[in-house]
């Protein structure tokens, strides 16, 4: 949080935070992902809401080595001895591990599939004193691949039945005779496939290992091939078929003809693309959210008079965090509206105008900016509840954005968004002895957008401005 040299009230803590603070491990309530805490004998020690639901039961704790899990697989389906399961292999190697794929038995006997990224703990002196496991459902995607599979292996069966392009071909590939079904793929007819080569409508970067492959076959020096290869068709369009390549022989061993046996598999190449990208994509979010709680947790550490000081601003910072994830995840993390990650901040203080005006027009976030401004707001606004205009009935806060539009085609650098953050009617203000990590991370975040900004401790209120471009890699405007 930024920090000041005024003092104010937090004002009396709720019931469920009090409860928080008395439990050192109440943080992770919060916490996004499925989040299970063990101690050095692998024995379950605290787990949050996620867990529980990734479970699919509260489980008792005494007794039990992984949380709700009847039992724990490996992604091939074997079963995980205790002695050999990962929280043990942390625990003894002092290692942690990431990206672990495995299968959860649930206590109803259902089975899903997560991804494991366990950490080892450690005290002050350097021993394990437990292990920190979040977990991943990934069973929706795999069923969804799994599908693909299946419905691949349906086609499959459907070409084996004659909807499949047969081509017979001679020793350099020209085309002997073709069938209707090789036209449908290709989009040339049978006459202007007549006396061509099958090469020349591979597309130039799969060509000469086809080719190869075929002119070793059908000298015999081997048996047949299966290859996936893209094809150019006669409308220009790229797509995948799947080629099974054999030969005809006579009782001598003599060459005849090559069979050529394809089908279109364009779709399931693009469905595993997708496929890849969202696992990239669910990779990618699980170790960005990792990264920065730990980076929270190791700031607010360092910056905590107390340990339940710590306790209650980290708490703070993993809720906002959680509120921007929440917000991302209703709109299937395409991005949030600017209007939107700034309400969602401000909201637990109740304001109304004249207390609080928000302005500005409609800018969509990508969800890198949302989460970075979101954590920026949460500081601003924390520190005016406790230093500034929110620790006075009369303090008022302006947040307002404008846009800068400019002509990108005519060479002109990219549109810019400027977003103001004004304090007014409060205390009067001083700058800070000391820098905290609430302005250390208002400074990074903005150099993390490439932006610029500045945060000004004005004795009429604290200010303060950033500009981010508008480009694909943080914000779009519509």
């Amino acid at each position: 949080m930024v920090a000041a040299r005024r003092t104010g009230s937090l004002g009396a803590l709720s019931t469920d935070q009090a409860r928080r603070d008395s439990d050192p491990w109440a943080m992770i309530d919060v916490f996004p992902l499925a989040t299970f805490i063990c101690g050095p004998d692998a024995r379950l020690l605290r787990y949050n809401r996620r867990a529980e639901e990734l479970w699919g039961i509260a489980p008792q704790m005494d007794g039990h080595r992984f949380g709700g899990a009847r039992r724990l697989c490996r992604a091939d389906g074997t079963l995980i001895p205790p002695s050999e399961r990962p929280v043990a292999q942390v625990l003894k190697t002092g290692v942690g591990v990431r990206d672990l794929e495995l299968i959860v038995e649930r206590h109803d006997g259902s089975r899903i599939r997560v991804l494991a990224h366990i950490e080892p703990l450690f005290d002050e002196s350097g021993h394990i004193v437990g292990a920190v496991n979040c977990m991943q459902d990934i069973t929706a995607a795999r069923r969804v691949e799994d599908a693909w599979r299946e419905s691949e292996q349906r086609l499959a069966a459907t070409y084996a039945h004659a909807a499949i392009g047969i081509t017979e071909v001679d020793e350099e590939g020209r085309v002997l005779r073709t069938n209707e079904a090789t036209s449908a793929i290709t989009g040339y007819s049978r006459e202007e496939m007549l006396n061509t080569s099958i090469f020349d409508i591979t597309h130039p970067d799969d060509r000469e290992w086809d080719r190869n492959n075929y002119r070793d076959q059908a000298k015999g020096e081997g048996a047949g091939y299966i290859v996936e290869k893209r094809l150019i068709r006669k409308d220009g369009r790229v797509i995948w078929i799947d080629v099974r390549s054999s030969t005809v022989r006579d009782a001598t061993g003599r060459f005849l003809y090559g069979i050529r046996v394809l089908h279109d598999i364009t779709e399931r190449k693009q469905a595993e693309m997708r496929q890849k990208l969202l696992l990239d994509e669910l990779n990618h979010r699980v170790k960005n959210t990792l990264a920065t709680v730990q980076s929270l947790a190791t700031q607010t550490l360092r910056n905590a008079a107390s340990p339940d000081d710590f306790r209650r601003t980290f708490e703070a910072r993993i809720v906002a965090l959680s509120r921007t994830h929440d917000l991302l995840t209703r709109r299937s993390w395409q991005g949030a509206d600017l209007a939107d990650v700034v309400m969602q901040q401000l909201g637990p203080y109740g304001l109304h105008p004249p207390r609080l005006e928000v302005r500005g027009e409609a800018v969509a976030l990508t969800p890198r900016a949302a989460l970075t401004l979101s954590m920026v707001v949460h500081e601003l606004a924390t520190n005016a509840a406790k230093y500034g205009a929110l620790s006075t009935p009369e303090g008022r806060v302006q947040v307002q954005w404008t846009v800068e539009r400019r002509d990108v085609d005519a060479g002109q650098a990219a549109d810019r968004v400027t977003l103001t953050w004004q304090e007014s009617g409060g205390p009067p203000v001083a700058p800070p002895e000391r820098r905290g990590f609430g302005s250390r991370l208002i400074e990074r975040s903005t150099s993390e957008l490439d932006g610029e900004g500045q945060l000004v401790f004005d004795p009429a209120g604290v200010r303060y401005w950033v500009t981010i471009p508008l480009n694909p890699s943080n914000v779009r405007s519509h």
